[in-house]
């Protein structure tokens, strides 16, 4: 098969362009309103700035992921300056490549208005979104990893098109650039390729130590010299108990939080929620497959349709009454219990198999919570949701047995439903952009929407650095409010760029007030953030006490900015 450039139809071409087009548009209409202003956008603002003004990472400033992100933005910085928009080109160029790559993944399985329809959908909840996007995600170490990891993928596709074994190197590099950002991003290209490798030896009664090693020695050279280099200046102790590498030492708070982005925490409702993907993708199929019965007047399809549809809805109902479903689940809940059935067709349609693989490992860490919503969906919803509209728009109806005349009005009503549904999600997300974020907060290093709750008591904050700090000084915000170190050009004098509950413990958080007794920081910005999805509600109560009882010994309170339940409080040296 030739290369997807040359073999791009008109209609290929169309559908890319609209879907760019798109994605221009949201960007336009939710214009600097992708930033979070605190927690994680603070850290991937502020630590690259500190990487570029030569300070070391896992040495200097605690992170918890692969080095490639916050080098690769530090470059960014010194290159383009110390600008928040260099971020926001850096993740919107990212964004745009992980559309094109999964339109490129879906028409592997479909036809083009199908493909459109399922990225359109990405793009929607994925790409652009109220509650996540790819401009300024959680973390742009997760979207350099997954946009690795999709072109690995789009590689390892390649190969079993062409069986040329060039594209099994290019998978194992695009695979080793996806480990040093995000090891667990990674995760799905690698077990790609393993399930590839192995399918390929069976077929040919033979172990195919050359396919193996072509992929395996560019992912392994590339993790080896890197981590090489940081193992030659940072002690495999401080990588794995202080920055937590490779999930190591991790402190109970950060359990308590995995457990509930997983959903185990909540069994078994968590259960129930899972079950209920099934009769909602069962719903929407039955709905296009009534509609289309309806326009052909075909009457064997349409019992089918119509007792796919009771069926799923009265599930539902018992499963919202009964079982305290919420009633945002979407098919894609399931996912943990369909991806699985997919593997079966290895042998008959193996690109599929390869999909549900690598979009299965995406959503280990949250297998049963695989919800729509939220900060981390844009990075293990993606390739389900090809996955699942593949199943929508070809296999359902195929394993019901629909005729061609009836399939063919199906597909038009699914995918002229799904692209409706983009299209109502999209004008939604905006919607509640401007809705919510209707404050700017204007900084010399870039403006950006906030709610009005965060924003006044931060542009109060910056105000007062700006006044009673020189631009050599050093600020030390906490727990998780290091934007305002960025924003204000001052310098963050703490290892940790995010005081997570459970971080600083016993000796630690001796040796880090010893650190800061001796460099004697002239002001102290403590924000009031609820960290109860880590177990410990408020900083100075719940953890970090002996911490908070230096600082009142050391500091007077010299200001406070903000009257509700978010605010800042400035401490000044004495």
């Amino acid at each position: 098969m030739k290369s997807f450039v040359r073999s791009s139809s008109f209609t290929d071409r169309h559908a890319t362009a609209l879907l760019l087009l798109s994605y221009g548009l949201l960007l336009l209409a939710s214009w600097q309103r992708w930033t979070q202003p605190l927690i994680d956008h603070g850290r991937e603002m502020n630590l690259p700035a500190r990487l570029a003004a030569g300070e070391m990472l896992y040495r200097d400033v605690q992170f918890l992921y692969g080095p490639f992100a916050p080098y690769f933005n530090a470059l960014l910085f010194r290159v383009f300056g110390l600008q928040l928009s260099v971020l926001h080109i850096a993740g919107a160029c990212g964004g745009a490549l992980i559309l094109l790559l999964l339109y490129w993944l879906a028409r592997r399985l479909m036809t083009g208005p199908q493909a459109f329809a399922a990225i359109a959908l990405a793009l929607v909840t994925c790409a652009l979104k109220s509650t996540g996007n790819y401009v300024q995600p959680y973390a742009y170490a997760a979207l350099y990893g997954l946009l690795f990891a999709l072109a690995s993928l789009a590689a390892l596709v390649q190969f079993t098109i062409t069986q040329r074994l060039r594209w099994m190197m290019v998978a194992g590099l695009l695979a080793g650039l996806s480990v040093i950002a995000k090891p667990e991003l990674a995760l799905g290209a690698l077990v790609a390729a393993a399930l590839l490798w192995l399918t390929t030896s069976w077929q040919t009664r033979r172990i195919e130590w050359r396919n193996g090693l072509v992929f395996a020695l560019p992912v392994i050279a590339i993790a080896v010299v890197t981590f090489g280099v940081i193992l030659s200046r940072v002690s495999w102790r401080v990588l794995l108990e202080d920055n937590h590498i490779l999930f190591t030492s991790m402190p109970p708070q950060l359990v308590y939080f995995n457990r509930h982005l997983s959903g185990l925490a909540r069994w078994p409702q968590s259960l129930w929620f899972t079950l209920s993907g099934v009769p909602m993708l069962a719903l929407w199929c039955g709905g296009c497959l009534t509609f289309a019965a309806l326009w052909t007047r075909e009457r064997s399809t349409l019992r089918k349709g119509l007792l796919c549809l009771s069926a799923s809805a009265l599930t539902l109902f018992v499963a919202f009454k009964f079982f305290s479903v919420p009633q945002a689940v979407t098919p894609f809940a399931s996912a943990v219990l369909l991806l699985p059935v997919l593997w079966g067709r290895l042998r008959t349609c193996p690109t599929l198999a390869l999909y549900a693989v690598f979009a299965f490992c995406g959503i280990l860490r949250s297998f049963l919570n695989v919800t729509a919503t939220g900060p981390y969906t844009p990075f293990f919803l993606p390739l389900v949701i090809v996955v699942y509209l593949h199943l929508l728009f070809n296999l359902l109806p195929q394993w019901l047995n629909v005729n061609a005349e009836v399939l063919s009005h199906y597909q038009r009503i699914a995918v002229t439903l799904i692209i409706l549904l983009a299209i109502g999600m999209g004008v939604n997300s905006i919607k509640l952009l401007h809705r919510q974020k209707n404050f700017a907060l204007q900084t010399p290093r870039g403006r950006l929407w906030v709610e009005a709750e965060f924003g006044q008591p931060m542009a109060a904050a910056l105000d007062y650095v700006a006044t009673h700090t020189q631009p050599d000084d050093e600020v030390l915000c906490l727990p998780m409010a290091t934007t305002l170190n960025f924003l204000s050009a001052r310098r963050q004098p703490f290892f940790y760029e995010i005081l997570h509950p459970g971080f600083l413990t016993g000796a630690q958080e001796a040796a880090a007030i010893v650190e800061l007794e001796r460099r004697r920081v002239p002001l102290i910005l403590i924000a009031n953030l609820d960290t109860s999805e880590f177990r410990d509600r408020t900083f100075g109560q719940d953890y970090q006490q002996a911490l908070m009882r230096w600082i009142e010994s050391r500091y007077r309170v010299a200001e406070r900015f903000g009257e509700g339940t978010f605010f800042i409080q400035a401490y000044a040296l004495r």
